[in-house]
């Protein structure tokens, strides 16, 4: 047998053979952590005295037979008698016999007793080898005894009686270092690149045991720098498992709580859970790391922590856990980290815990890719709250974390709340919580109900509602509702367009949390409301600051909101493309809130022609009652939408009355929110009742809320629809202006093609095929086809559509491109000076070069899709 890296070792052993040859007796000692070797340096000193014509005694203590007296005695009687005695002979006649037999071995030539394993010996085999050790102090036997020096069992001072011995020699067997581990591992077949040779010594630990394990779990290099990563569960972690076996009680215990802490780990923490003194836990940790199997505190790779673990049973492992927990939580360790090994015990009924759960949540881990934590730790702590307000306060803020993840859940998780409300179990500071968080949900009835009874104002139960539609058309603002103006404030403000500075101003100082989500969605509903392109733009940085995290319902959410606002900029594809996006985020989890991406995607889908499609989805199937939150006002008005570009005005217009009387309800009845009366009005006009589609409008009119300029936009061109004549070119006009301030392609489209008829039923038909070319060329550029196909232009479209070249519009000042595009749009030379405060000569000065840069004769040769910051950049 040969070994490697073990020079001075096998010179110190042949030096004690060579003295029992020589007739002198040696005893030799050797020490070293498992897996370093023991073993193997016995067998070698066997095979060595064999090969020199020694009698060799070869034997290994059985730490089952510990407790049988002689039992290694008798092991070493058999390898001269060639089996053990049966039955054993009495504890006298056992230690006598074997003295007779080794003196009369000795008398016939030198001999070689080996014992491996010594710390498992019975102590009577002990006390019997010492003995004769010293009586046969002049006989040529070596004795070699191989013990694990930190497993120490003999309880009788060991060490000292074999330093009495004259001939008495220590061979400490050391951890082999990076040159050794490459040298064995060339030795076992397996050639190691210089690069890869720390990988392979760092993960082993100079272990030669973890050496040989990895090598026949991987067995070539990665590459010329790594070596294999070992697996759970493979000949790595098996081998590890065993050197922490062979280590001892106390290491074994100090192993399991150091792979239970992990990074949390240090020595006071790990000796606490191990319950081992600071001496006690020393020796322990200096026992591992002389077996290679620990790197300061933590144990060498995760696998080995599993192995580790592994070697507890299922309830061993629960228990540790949650010690580990409370040595942390003493320890005033950071919350998640105790709430982490609560989570492991599977267990949390101690108010300390409790706590520690919640106060974990509150840390957010989120913030560390980890989105599931929060409520997974509320979860736990809610199961085994014993304490029922403490555990209706769990299930608020669980709610409130569950909707980034799972909506649908989160929307159920406030029955048990509103339940014990009613029951008078709910105390006034939880009960805001729940308003809060019903209002946050759209479920503004019941966010006002538990308003209502914080302040001890009861309302009537929701089934008390009348179903029915309240009055017939026309409905006016000064309709009755139900005062719920508290639960919507929670819903719409900030909502109002002066409040958009603010709202900014929220989005940008203000980082993306669970206690933040709710502030952070009204100031981007503001934005989406008032400023759709600003909204568009912090849409998509909020979905890229999640993107990388597993939060669909935030996703959903920020999704639904960018596919708003783009539908308001009249993208049809884009916001059906965010409208889907939201969609699969919210598959199979969205509950009520899955209304607001559907309501988006079936009027992006009637918008671009597309009915069958759209069709598909005016009907889903949800739990519950879907239609009872705010998101169902967006889907009733979308549903009404398809009836009407469908040839159904009737049923439209019940989709539209609705909605309005749901919004009337739950005091969300703002144009900008809801421009219900518009909707119903274009209905009333298509069922032939102009007079109450004009009452309607006038009613929008003068409501408080109706001065965004998207509202007022649609609302003038419904009003001209029954005005006068002259009367309607001036409302249409006005609409023009308002919608292109606000950004929005597709209504400013209609309003366009409507200003176009009305300028031809006024006889300005050169000025009328303008406007309606620009109409028409809008709808296309919106991707709206039924709309584009309505106002196709009497010049056909090869005529509508030329473009201005990139060259030729390059060539034209600003003050010449905004009075080109402004005289493409139909407006008059006094117009073009009154809006940019200009004389009617240097408009026409200015159209003069325009004509000459871009080749054209007269006005009608235009291009109608000139780009100018006039409609570009409005609604910036």
């Amino acid at each position: 047998m040969m070994l490697l890296h073990r020079d001075d070792e096998c010179a110190r052993l042949d030096k004690a053979l060579r003295a029992c040859s020589d007739g002198t007796a040696q005893l030799v000692l050797v020490e070293g952590a498992p897996g370093c070797g023991k073993t193997r340096f016995l067998q070698y000193a066997a095979d060595l005295a064999a090969d020199r014509g020694l009698t060799v005694l070869h034997a290994a203590a059985d730490p089952g037979a510990r407790r049988e007296d002689h039992a290694l005695l008798r092991r070493l009687a058999a390898c001269l008698t060639g089996d053990l005695p049966r039955p054993a002979p009495a504890p006298d006649e056992t230690a006598a016999g074997f003295a007779t037999l080794l003196r009369t071995a000795c008398a016939n030539g030198p001999v070689l007793l080996c014992v491996d394993d010594l710390q498992h010996a019975d102590r009577a085999s002990l006390t019997e080898l010492l003995r004769l050790t010293h009586t046969l102090h002049e006989a040529p036997l070596l004795t070699v005894l191989a013990q694990s020096p930190y497993h120490r069992t003999d309880g009788f001072g060991l060490h000292t009686e074999l330093l009495r011995h004259q001939g008495f020699v220590r061979i400490p067997l050391a951890r082999l270092d990076a040159r050794g581990t490459a040298e064995l591992a060339r030795f076992w077949g397996t050639p190691v690149p210089a690069g890869a040779t720390a990988s392979l010594h760092a993960l082993s630990g100079g272990n030669p045991l973890l050496i040989r394990a990895l090598l026949a779990e991987t067995g070539t290099p990665a590459g010329p720098h790594e070596w294999p990563q070992p697996e759970p569960g493979g000949p790595f972690t098996e081998a590890f498992a065993t050197c922490v076996q062979r280590c001892g009680a106390a290491a074994r215990r100090l192993a399991t709580a150091l792979a239970v802490l992990g990074p949390q780990a240090d020595v006071q923490r790990a000796a606490r859970l191990a319950r081992l003194g600071a001496d006690a836990a020393a020796r322990a940790h200096h026992a591992l790391d002389a077996a290679g199997l620990v790197t300061g505190t933590r144990l060498r790779h995760p696998a080995a922590e599993s192995a580790v673990l592994g070697m507890l049973s299922c309830e061993q492992r629960r228990s540790t856990h949650r010690d580990a927990a409370r040595v942390l939580h003493h320890a005033l360790a950071e919350p998640v980290l105790v709430a982490g090994q609560l989570l492991a015990a599977g267990t949390a009924t101690h108010n300390w815990e409790i706590q520690a759960l919640r106060d974990a949540a509150r840390q957010e881990p989120f913030s560390h890719g980890d989105p599931d934590g929060a409520p997974t730790f509320l979860r736990l702590a809610r199961s085994g709250c014993p304490d029922e307000p403490t555990r209706l306060r769990i299930t608020l803020q669980l709610a409130a974390h569950t909707w980034r993840l799972h909506p649908a859940a989160a929307h159920h998780l406030l029955d048990e709340p509103q339940a014990a409300l009613r029951a008078g179990q709910l105390s006034c500071a939880d009960a805001g919580w729940l308003a809060r968080l019903l209002a946050a949900q759209g479920r503004l009835e019941e966010a006002d109900e538990v308003l209502g009874r914080a302040a001890g104002d009861v309302r009537p139960a929701r089934d008390s509602v009348p179903s029915q539609p309240l009055a017939q058309c026309p409905v006016t603002h000064e309709r009755p509702t139900a005062p719920v103006t508290r639960a919507a404030a929670l819903w719409l403000s900030p909502g109002a367009r002066e409040d958009v500075p603010a709202a900014e101003r929220l989005l940008t100082d203000t980082p993306l949390a669970p206690a933040t989500y709710e502030s952070l969605s009204r100031a981007l509903r503001t934005l989406v409301h008032h400023r759709p392109q600003r909204a568009v733009a912090w849409c998509g940085r909020l979905a890229e600051e999640i993107s990388a995290r597993n939060t669909p319902g935030w996703q959903a959410a920020f999704a639904t909101a960018h596919a708003e606002s783009l539908l308001r900029l009249g993208d049809l594809a884009g916001a059906r493309r965010e409208a889907t996006r939201a969609l699969e985020h919210l598959a199979g989890r969205g509950g009520p809130f899955l209304l607001a991406p559907l309501a988006l995607l079936v009027q992006a889908l009637t918008e671009q022609g597309e009915y069958a499609t759209a069709a598909l989805h005016l009907h889903p199937t949800l739990p519950g009652e879907p239609y009872s939150t705010v998101h169902a006002l967006a889907f009733l008005r979308a549903r009404g939408r398809h009836y009407l570009a469908t040839g159904r005005p009737q049923a439209a217009l019940e989709e539209f009355l609705e909605a309005g009387r749901a919004a009337g309800r739950w005091a969300t009845d703002q144009p900008e929110l809801l421009p219900w009366r518009t909707d119903a009005a274009e209905a009333l006009l298509l069922l032939g009742r102009p007079g109450e589609a004009q009452a309607l409008v006038a009613d929008q009119l003068a409501l408080p809320a109706a001065t965004g300029a998207r509202a007022r936009g649609v609302t003038l061109r419904l009003s001209a629809a029954t005005a006068e004549p002259r009367r309607r070119v001036e409302l249409l006009a006005g609409a023009v202006d308002e919608l292109r301030d606000y950004g929005d392609r597709l209504e400013l489209a209609r309003a366009l093609a409507d200003l176009g008829g009305a300028l031809r039923l006024n006889g300005e038909g050169t000025r009328a095929g303008t406007i309606t070319r620009r109409a028409w060329q809008l709808a296309g550029d919106c991707g709206a086809v039924p709309l584009r196909e309505r106002i196709r232009p009497a010049g056909g479209p090869e005529r509508a559509a030329r473009p201005v070249r990139n060259r030729d519009a390059a060539r034209l000042s600003g003050a010449e491109e905004r009075v080109a595009a402004l005289a493409a749009q139909g407006h008059t030379n006094r117009e073009i000076a009154v809006k940019l405060f200009v004389s009617p000569s240097t408009v026409e000065r200015h159209l003069t070069c325009v004509y000459r840069k871009l080749g054209i004769a007269r006005r009608q040769d235009l291009p109608s899709d000139l780009r100018t910051r006039t409609f570009e950049q409005a609604g910036h």
